[in-house]
């Protein structure tokens, strides 16, 4: 058992064409696929360093063709992502100020609700 955080974004990014795909996400899905062959024998390590629960987020700011803005988050206890999130936000921001607001709100309840 195992998981990729590291290609959420990528694969939720393609997955968006399923429905009608064309050569370049063809293309997009094979250099996954290398990624995922080349880095077969990394993986998460807890424990390298003793920290308290840690966060970090970020926002892309709406560049996308959707135009709602990506959120992401990683939260991290001694060095190890214990959990994590990267998706569209619900609703159009007005400002990428706004956008990261809301993510840092996700990120909070998250955490409280781990501790």
């Amino acid at each position: 058992m195992g998981t990729r955080p590291n290609i959420a974004f990528a694969t939720s990014t393609v997955a968006q064409y399923m429905d009608n795909p064309g050569w370049e996400h063809w293309e997009a899905v094979k250099r996954i696929f290398q990624y995922l062959k080349g880095t077969k024998d990394i993986k998460l390590v807890y424990g390298d360093r003793k920290t308290n629960l840690e966060g970090f987020v970020d926002v892309d700011g709406a560049s996308q063709d959707h135009q709602q803005a990506i959120s992401g988050y990683v939260l991290m206890v001694d060095g190890g992502a214990i959990s994590w999130s990267s998706k569209k936000q619900e609703l159009v921001m007005l400002s990428t100020t706004e956008a990261e607001y809301v993510a840092a709100m996700h990120v909070a309840k998250e955490a409280v609700w781990l501790c």
